[in-house]
């Protein structure tokens, strides 16, 4: 048997949550709380399965080997069954509905839910590939991201944040193999192309910051979150890192920009932000963005 001590699970878990990160003995022992000797064990044995491959004195996972991807769809099928009950029910029904009627070729669950960050209030974000684009239904505090698998392909082409985030932290509820055959290449490096789209972005939310502080206040905030946030995960990009959700850019940030961090989790908490901070604030995002 390929799996025979809970310690192997254990393991594989360290894999499965960063599934194209390579890593040290060292950092798997430290990540799985097991002993270096023990890992040693584990790791030739998963070698020697074509599970595990190799470069230089580190490991990843290997998404050739179909036991590799069945695992991706075991650990997510226990993700999604582990939900609170209630918004357990609304993704699997919702999925179902989409399943139905709109026959896509995969439905993945991202987001806040996907990452364990939901709150009271939180939307749920499903990533569709395929299907019937007419018919998506229509929920309640539910964004669909429908992408036909020509442009999900090109935006992974361009290291788009969004397919490389659903790839990263994405719990697959229905795959064809669509979505999954992904993992088994590199993730592809953030294009300068797509920095500049956010940047061209950003100045039209600008724009919309300062029309708006003319009739109302409140809703050039929220604009500004969305500026501020677009602002991180262009510094993230630049970086090479991959953004997570709004609730964890602030911290993901602040290692390069500690002044857009201490704005974002100023903006998050809703707390009161006066006029003269929202002009400060916004010229603060635009020189992050733009800056190089």
């Amino acid at each position: 048997m390929i799996l025979e001590k809970e310690s192997e699970i254990r393991v594989l878990r360290v894999f499965y949550d960063e599934p194209f990160d390579y890593f040290s003995v060292a950092e798997i022992s430290q990540k799985a709380k097991i002993s270096r000797n023990w890992i040693y064990k584990v790791i030739d044995k998963f070698e020697k399965s074509g599970i595990l491959m190799k470069s230089g004195k580190k490991y990843k996972l290997n998404f050739s080997n179909v036991f590799c991807k069945r695992l991706k769809l075991l650990f997510d099928s226990d993700y999604l069954n582990s939900m609170n009950e209630d918004v357990k029910m609304d993704v699997f029904n919702m999925a179902n509905k989409m399943l139905f009627e709109i026959n896509p070729q995969s439905i993945v669950l991202v987001g806040s839910v996907a990452a364990q960050k939901m709150k009271k209030g939180s939307d749920i974000d499903f990533l569709v590939i395929g299907g019937n684009r007419e018919k998506v239904p229509m929920f309640v505090n539910v964004n669909i991201i429908l992408l036909s698998c020509r442009e999900f392909k090109e935006r992974y082409a361009k290291g788009d944040d969004f397919v490389i985030s659903a790839l990263v932290f994405g719990k697959i509820i229905h795959d064809d193999t669509t979505f999954i055959k992904f993992f088994e290449s590199p993730l592809p490096i953030f294009s300068e192309e797509l920095i500049q789209e956010k940047i061209r972005y950003c100045e039209k939310l600008e724009d919309r910051v300062y029309a708006l502080l003319k009739t109302d206040v409140d809703e050039a905030r929220n604009e500004l979150l969305y500026l501020a946030l677009q602002a991180a995960r262009i510094i993230l990009l630049r970086n090479r890192i991959v953004p997570k959700t709004k609730h964890d850019i602030a911290p993901q940030v602040s290692e390069f920009d500690r002044e857009l961090a201490k704005i974002l989790r100023k903006l998050l908490r809703e707390e009161k932000v006066k006029t003269e901070e929202v002009l400060d604030y916004t010229k603060i995002c635009m020189q992050t963005a733009r800056s190089v």
